[in-house]
């Protein structure tokens, strides 16, 4: 077998090179719940947003809210 098969057999058992870190469906609900309820914008149109680009929004409001 090739070298990179052989050092990931012998790899920890706990313990997986790669591997995909998603953000919780609960955070994703609150903020697409908070930007809607502020913004009055549809499920398509916030789903359609990038992660950063809608906790951008998410701060916007926030700040927005605190400030008047």
């Amino acid at each position: 077998m090739p070298t990179l098969h052989r050092r990931v057999r012998r790899r920890p058992l706990r313990w997986a090179p790669g591997g995909i870190a998603t953000y919780g469906i609960e955070n994703l609900f609150r903020e697409i719940s908070y930007v809607a309820l502020n913004f009055h914008w549809g499920r398509e149109e916030l789903l359609d947003l990038e992660h950063a680009e809608r906790q951008r929004y998410v701060a916007l409001i926030n700040e927005l809210s605190t400030d008047g």
